[in-house]
């Protein structure tokens, strides 16, 4: 495996249990506080109740840049998903449509893949009444389409930037994050939470706070807050695995790497309807540091920034905007 090709792995590592939802062990509490004159007449908790019909506009955004600091060697890498989303009800259960209409990967200014899918790309979440996720299916064609908007040369690496498990994984987790691991909570302002990740886990634990309620659209939505606590030992192996592939290309003996000092932080935001659990937008933000000593007694460091939006555009039918205008939702930064 190449340099950059290993440059990459500690931004995915941690995003993939971050940005994308990570699965979660039951290990929460909740701190409530009184309710304030904004959250009058609104729910105390967070329900699932989307409307049949809603439908809505979902774009995801990411940019990510890893350098090792003093080499000119810097990957930047830029991607962009939309989907077109639509809920309906079918007993007592929801199921959510969820179609690929616009891809952009960008490796370094290189094209990857770009283009509306000419077949389409499509998953089906099945979710119970109570807003619990059972099933994703499709997806099955993903890699021969995403060929087709492939770059010359770039096709292989289009199949490997975006795998059917990729994508099943990230619209699960997605969900998770952004739905199952709020519903039920406090939706009061003040209110937090805090969620444990089994041990190992790069991401230790999550704290979600409700610090207010605004209006989105022509609803009411909460503001969440999302503090990250990271295992330094974990981000600290991951970033020395980066610089022991280097060593080994260059004939050096990867074994006698060592960390000196790790730093990663990554917070991140939400805007959601108590009285549905609809999104209008998340943002995450996360970076840091690492800095190994190879054999020769030379000091390197890792540098990873990230960014990660999810904003929403929601059309004229029964969705959380109730005045039938089509509008535009994004959360930003903070």
């Amino acid at each position: 495996m190449s340099i950059r090709q290993q440059m990459t792995r500690l931004a995915w590592l941690v995003a993939a249990t971050s940005g994308l939802g990570g699965l979660s062990t039951a290990c929460s509490k909740e701190e409530p506080s009184p309710a304030s004159p904004a959250s009058v007449a609104q729910p105390q908790s967070f329900q699932f109740a989307p409307p049949d019909g809603t439908e809505y506009v979902r774009t995801d955004r990411r940019r990510e840049e890893i350098a090792i600091v003093g080499v000119p060697l810097r990957k930047v890498d830029e991607d962009e998903l939309t989907w077109n989303i639509g809920i309906e009800h079918r007993g007592d259960q929801y199921r959510v449509k969820q179609e690929l209409v616009m891809v952009d990967f960008e490796r370094d200014g290189r094209t990857v893949a770009k283009g509306k899918p000419p077949k389409g790309i499509a998953a089906e979440l099945v979710i119970d009444r109570d807003g619990n996720l059972m099933d994703v299916s499709g997806l099955d064609q993903a890699a021969e389409v995403l060929r087709s908007l492939a770059g010359p040369g770039e096709e292989a690496e289009a199949e490997r930037v975006i795998t059917p498990d990729l994508l099943a994984y990230v619209i699960a987790m997605r969900y998770r994050l952004l739905f199952g691991e709020t519903i039920g909570r406090g939706a009061t302002p003040g209110t937090s939470w805090t969620i444990s990740n089994p041990p190992g886990s790069v991401i230790m634990s999550r704290t979600v706070t409700v610090t207010g309620q605004e209006t989105c659209d022509a609803t009411t939505c909460a503001r969440l807050k999302v503090d990250f606590k990271l295992d330094p030992r974990q981000v600290a192996d991951a970033a020395a695995d980066i610089v022991k592939s280097r060593v080994s290309e260059s004939g050096g003996d990867p074994s006698k790497v060592t960390v000196r000092d790790a730093s990663y932080e990554m917070k991140g935001s939400m805007l959601v309807e108590p009285a549905t659990m609809l999104s209008h937008g998340a943002m995450l933000n996360e970076g840091g540091k690492v800095t190994v000593v190879d054999p020769d007694q030379k000091s390197v460091t890792v540098e990873i920034k990230g960014t990660t939006e999810l904003s929403y555009s929601y059309g004229a039918g029964p969705a959380a905007m109730r005045s039938g205008e089509r509008t535009k939702s994004s959360l930003a930064a903070e």
